[in-house]
């Protein structure tokens, strides 16, 4: 759920619509193409200080929505403290959230309660139970049954199926024709939209690209699942982003480690960290051509393939997967479908 007159105001104003706030690294969910790199036991996570001191710094930025991340954000204890003060400052609170927690009903009512304004997504990337236990390793089918009740208890609760959201991961492990019957589902039996990542390599610590590289859906696989959410959204073509280029300039991350980042997939070793002396606030004035992409303002600095794409006005690929495969932030995205290179 976007406002895009907000989102478009700011975009145009070079400032900013949304922050993905990264709470802690902890999560239960096990996906095992997990590119947060969440973990089962917490390493890092920002204090319950600092992120009340973000959310003022924000609502100073003139920042209209706030992304609660993780890892998994819903197993911090005072998440919804926060959110409470994020709505009290006029902001609203979008949750993303693997649904585990959801097992538990005050974290189901609780999140409903404060998200009221915002957007409440989950992460089912198959609704396939023998695939479901292939991309979580461990875990049983039984989990994806659970989560899949519980939104329906969303549902039940009053939730509107507008304000939420099935986050899903396109991996290599999975055929296109399984990703497009999660959407299908999603859309026949809780009238809920898609949002669709494609994956791509990443900083896994430990784990070796070429392993990774299984992750990595074919072109032509991308294509079949992009007809049918293009189908979904109502659009002829939807931009080889989960959003538009309008929101990946408009939206900026601090991840639970402090680095301040343009996105939250996009975890550059040498960012800015709050954990230094300077504010939140600062950091973003003085770094903001960075986060926002600025010299992609001028489509003259795309790349080549891009150049020639008709979908710059919208659309300018996946900055973080240009940045995992090495071409840097503003090279090509090697995932997209729509011109090879």
């Amino acid at each position: 759920m976007i406002d895009f007159e907000k989102l478009n105001k700011a975009y145009n104003s070079k400032g900013f619509y949304s922050l993905q706030l990264e709470v802690g690294d902890l999560c239960r969910q096990g996906c095992v193409y997990c590119y947060m790199n969440a973990l089962d036991k917490q390493i890092n996570t920002l204090s319950d200080q600092l992120i009340k001191s973000i959310l003022l710094d924000s609502f100073k930025l003139g920042i209209t929505a706030i992304e609660w991340l993780g890892g998994e954000p819903l197993l911090r204890e005072s998440v919804f403290e926060h959110m409470a003060m994020c709505a009290d400052l006029g902001m609203r609170n979008n949750v993303w959230t693997g649904g585990l927690p959801f097992e538990n009903d005050d974290i189901l009512i609780k999140t409903a309660k404060y998200a009221k304004n915002g957007l409440i997504s989950v992460h089912v990337s198959t609704v396939d139970p023998e695939i479901y236990e292939e991309l979580h390793p461990g875990h049983s089918k039984s989990e994806l049954e659970m989560i899949l009740n519980k939104v329906r208890g969303l549902l039940d609760l009053g939730y509107p199926p507008s304000q939420i959201l099935n986050s899903v991961t396109f991996t290599g492990l999975q055929s296109s024709e399984d990703m497009i019957k999660t959407i299908d589902y999603f859309e026949n039996q809780f009238n809920i939209r898609t949002s669709l990542n494609v994956y791509h390599t990443y900083l896994r610590p430990g784990i070796s690209n070429k392993k990774l590289e299984q992750y990595i859906p074919l072109s032509d696989e991308i294509e079949k699942v992009y007809l049918r959410y293009n189908v979904q959204w109502g659009v002829k073509d939807f931009p080889m982003n989960c959003v538009n280029k309008q929101y990946c300039s408009a939206t900026l991350a601090i991840l639970c480690d402090g680095s301040v980042t343009p996105c939250a997939t996009i975890r550059e070793k040498e960012a800015p960290n709050i954990h230094g002396e300077k504010s939140f606030y600062d950091i973003v004035n003085e770094n903001i051509n960075h986060l926002i992409f600025e010299k992609f303002r001028d489509k003259k600095n795309l790349p080549k393939n891009c150049q020639i794409c008709e979908l710059t006005d919208i659309c300018f690929g996946c900055r973080s997967r240009s940045y995992a495969s090495g071409n840097g932030i503003y090279g090509n995205d090697p995932r997209c479908f729509r011109i090879a290179g």
